[in-house]
């Protein structure tokens, strides 16, 4: 079959499709009624009903996650995907939820993390269902929910379904993922300062806030102040010095101060800018009291650098690159506590356990606690793999290349396979937007997507 005229004749019914499930804002709210939230359940019962007119089987597993199957056999090919997407932000030129093209590009939340791939992995499917191919084993598309929080959706799922024989995620890049790095997501939580002595600071410390996904780069933060100097001057010389952005608000003698930063995927956290550092930085130049003064100085030299070196975890490997961390969140209410939520992401080659006592002891040295809220272990291939060696097979026919196997610090659901990479969607060239406003991707990216998903599931399932 010639794919790459197939994939042409089917790009309008991508973007209608897509564009379906792009309106939806499915981004993880509380409810007692679904799972994950009206939104999620929304766009998993909107895309089992374009499946279903399709032709194709269908099951939704409790609100939880969903697949959508043809071919008969029995082994099983999986290809896993995820329907929920990050909080939009601010500051589109477009609205988040209203899918627009422009020069060629699809903007919205979720064009790149994770609709448009899964919506090529999809058409990639129905061209072969619709030409009549006839797999000799199962071809299963698995819709993620929850994968930009917990994965709670695909552990759920995997407790009540079967597990591919092997198969990949379309949530990363070409030409093929062969070792993922180890994810810890944690909060390190210290007491407030004890404040002994006489001093009397000329500025006094109300709260700070900023941050609220540990796999973002937080693009705002914020601290509320009472001072009877003129702070608003303060901070605006400060900002036109070091080239930040702020905003301030001002009531009698309170102050609501917001530093903007520029948010970014955490697995490349030196691609942003950091809203909550860059604020820890300016704290240091006000008359807060020394206590405070002190604790705030500690965090910023931990978490200032994204190598990890200010935690001293720095450490990088050849398979797999450097470790990074991402200061995700930060909360302090000076009566009770002050919370760090940390996203750490370290070599195939480490120990997670060692990584989890370095930051213990950072934790401990500072009075605090650590609380690992999520692990989940590296992901490895060897590159001679069959199976993976099919797939870079078809890329590199498909985009006329010679690559090799990449690694990277992005978690996908390969990691819920026995045997399972991340494949696509994006190219080596393509602009990376997942996470940040004006996410998009280029249509021709697309295109080619469901030509090499398409080759793909036939190499592995004639």
């Amino acid at each position: 079959m010639d794919f790459n005229k197939l994939s042409s004749m089917y790009e309008e019914e991508f973007v209608t499709k897509v564009s379906q499930i792009l309106k939806i804002p499915s981004v993880y709210e509380d409810s007692e009624e679904y799972p994950y939230g009206k939104p999620i359940d929304d766009v998993l019962e909107t895309m089992l009903q374009i499946a279903q007119k399709d032709g194709f089987l269908t099951k939704n597993i409790d609100g939880h996650a969903a697949h959508i199957e043809f071919g008969e056999g029995d082994e099983l090919l999986g290809i896993l995907g995820h329907l929920d997407v990050v909080p939009a932000g601010s500051d589109w030129t477009t609205p988040p939820f209203e899918p627009t093209i422009r020069d060629g590009r699809l903007f919205a939340r979720g064009a790149q993390d994770d609709k448009g791939p899964v919506m090529a992995a999809y058409i990639a499917m129905k061209i072969l269902k619709d030409k009549g191919f006839k797999p000799n084993k199962r071809v299963r598309l698995i819709l993620g929910t929850d994968e930009e929080r917990d994965w709670k959706g695909i552990d759920y799922y995997f407790k009540k379904e079967e597990m591919p024989t092997f198969g990949f995620s379309p949530d990363a890049s070409f030409p093929v993922i062969h070792a993922e790095k180890g994810l810890l997501d944690s909060y390190i939580t210290f007491p407030t300062p004890f404040f002994s002595g006489h001093e009397v600071p000329a500025v006094e410390f109300v709260s700070l806030s900023g941050g609220d996904r540990l796999n973002m780069v937080p693009d705002q933060a914020r601290v509320v102040l009472r001072s009877k100097e003129d702070l608003e001057t303060h901070v605006n010389k400060y900002a036109a010095e070091h080239k930040v952005s702020v905003s301030v608000d001002k009531i009698e003698e309170t102050y609501t101060i917001t530093f903007y930063g520029e948010a970014a995927h955490a697995s490349k956290p030196e691609t942003g800018v950091n809203a909550i550092i860059e604020l820890l930085t300016y704290l240091l130049t006000v008359p807060i009291h020394s206590e405070w003064k002190h604790k705030l100085k500690k965090i910023t030299e931990g978490f200032n650098q994204t190598d990890g070196s200010g935690l001293l975890l720095k450490q990088s490997d050849e398979d797999s690159g450097a470790l990074t961390s991402n200061l995700g969140s930060l909360s302090i209410q000076p009566d009770s506590s002050l919370t760090l939520g940390v996203n750490v992401r370290y070599p195939v080659t480490s120990e997670g356990e060692e990584i989890i006592s370095t930051l213990q002891s950072y934790a401990e040295e500072n009075s605090g606690t650590l609380e690992v809220y999520d692990h989940l272990k590296a992901l490895f291939m060897e590159k001679n793999h069959p199976f993976l060696e099919t797939l870079l097979r078809v890329y590199n026919e498909a985009a006329g290349k010679n690559d090799t196997p990449v690694s990277i610090g992005g978690a996908t659901y390969a990691r819920s396979l026995h045997a399972g990479v991340a494949f696509g969607a994006m190219f080596p060239d393509s602009p990376d937007t997942a996470h940040q406003k004006d996410e998009h991707v280029r249509l021709a990216d697309m295109k080619k997507a469901v030509e090499i998903y398409a080759a793909s599931i036939y190499e592995l399932a004639k």
